[in-house]
């Protein structure tokens, strides 16, 4: 019974050493590597392209090239001092500037300049800043609207003080007032995707310069969503749409021509998201054709825009405002996934990533050639008019190995569970916490999903 008992024995040691030995050889390459990718639980690194797109369209509009004029009749609310109007105000590609030496000294800050770099420091913060990068208490980052010299004094927009100086830009468009308010938020941690991770991908979608983003108050409860998920370390897409059109209202915002507080609030805004985590990509251009309204009509389909010439107009258009306005843009998604297999190949001949489902049977990412992702949204989408969230909760619950946690949610549903005003200099927020947008966070956490940006789901 002895003798018997010996090889089990030896046995059993054996495959605990042998398990032993592959789970740290597999944590090895995991760790260190950092190239294989679990996409819930289901292993995709021969599915993830390499970093080498390249596309050779090059943008006929640059920011670089947009005009500076000077703009009169606004004012400014700075933290407890009010109505202040003797302030020069510049304007390039839908962003409003100041003189860098005076939101300094209002703030406490010293300035000095050397060599065309800055420095700007107080008793808490160090800021070093080029033309278009900053470096803050060891931060680095690039700047959202560069420092812009202008008639010999240096400026910078509202976007890069509201991330420079932890404030946020209310603004006010009936009375042309812009207040400049303490906005310190907790900060996330930084977090790196390991191949244990559930991962998430999150989308506003819908999202242009039309509709309830008309409203001032409106665009300031966006950025208060956008803290929301930024101080939970989440990250999100947006789903751009450049140019709003509504036919019936005899209603055209096109952001590279019409030039006015409205639209500046809606850059400033595409800005703040970006700040906290935001990744912006195209959703077509104006996403509709004829008589049809944004965010409701087609833009590509066998029917509309359907020719090489056609379907190529659309997507440059897009990149071409982007490109002209400083807007960062990763990814595409054609208006209500409409595009055919011939408006597909063109697509992916401008971006790596399509965030969409290649066709109505895949259920995770697809690569359909060695360079682009198609990336659906399995989960699908937070009701408009019941505002549910319960489909989404349950199904990233259940985590389906074979599903992509990856949704989309139209931010305009949040808005009435928001409120706000700026009562004694400060913002002042009461923000619902059964919102769907506070229940989908809560969900995420409590199920430790790590959310992604699109651009993540590469093999580097």
């Amino acid at each position: 019974m002895h003798r018997k008992f010996k090889p089990l024995l030896f046995s059993f040691l054996a495959l605990i050493l042998f398990l032993f030995t592959f789970y740290n050889i597999l944590s090895y390459f995991n760790f260190f590597k950092k190239n294989l990718t679990i996409v819930n639980k289901t292993l995709y690194s021969n599915l993830l392209p390499e970093d080498n797109f390249k596309s050779t369209y090059t943008p006929k509009l640059k920011f670089v090239d947009k005009p500076i004029t000077k703009i009169d009749s606004i004012s400014f609310n700075i933290l407890k001092e009010n109505n202040i109007s003797n302030v020069p105000v510049i304007l390039k590609a839908q962003r409003y500037y100041i003189p860098l030496s005076f939101i300094c000294t209002k703030l406490n800050y010293t300035l000095n300049k050397t060599n065309g770099s800055f420095s700007i420091n107080n008793t808490d913060n160090t800021i070093t800043l080029t033309e278009n990068s900053y470096e803050r208490n060891s931060k680095k980052g690039s700047l959202r609207g560069n420092v812009l010299n202008y008639n010999g004094t240096d400026y910078i927009s509202i976007s890069d003080i509201e991330e420079l100086f932890d404030l946020i830009a209310v603004f006010d468009f009936k009375n042309k007032k812009i207040n400049l308010l303490n906005n310190k938020i907790k900060t996330p941690e930084e977090s790196s995707v390991i191949y244990s991770d559930k991962i998430a991908l999150i989308r506003f979608e819908d999202f242009g310069c039309g509709y309830s983003n008309l409203e001032d108050k409106n665009q300031v409860k966006v950025k208060l969503m956008s803290n929301l998920l930024y101080s939970n370390g989440i990250k999100f897409h947006i789903a751009w749409i450049p140019r709003f059109i509504v036919p019936d209202a005899n209603f055209d915002n096109d952001l590279l021509t019409n030039d006015n507080i409205v639209n500046v609030g809606f850059v400033n805004l595409l800005d703040y998201m970006i700040n906290k985590g935001g990744e912006i990509g195209l959703h077509g251009y104006t996403h509709q054709s004829g008589k049809e309204s944004s965010a409701v009509g087609e833009e590509m389909s066998k029917n509309t825009n359907s020719t090489v010439s056609e379907t190529r107009a659309v997507i440059e258009k897009g990149i071409d405002t982007a490109s002209a306005l400083n807007i960062p843009i990763s990814f595409y998604e054609s208006p209500h996934y409409r595009d055919t297999e011939m408006q597909k190949k063109i697509i992916s001949e401008y971006f790596q990533f399509v965030f969409e489902p290649y066709d109505n049977s895949k259920k995770n990412i697809y690569r359909p050639n060695d360079y682009n992702l198609f990336v659906p949204t399995p989960l699908g989408y937070v009701s408009d008019i019941l505002a549910d969230t319960d489909s989404i909760i349950d199904k990233l619950k259940k985590n389906d190995p074979d599903v992509l946690s990856s949704f989309f949610y139209h931010p305009s549903i949040e808005i009435d569970y928001i409120k706000f005003n700026t009562d004694g200099n400060k913002l002042n927020v009461t923000y619902d916490e059964n919102s769907p947008l506070q229940r989908i966070t809560k969900a995420l956490k409590e199920d430790e999903y790590t959310t992604i940006h699109i651009d993540d789901l590469l093999d580097k």
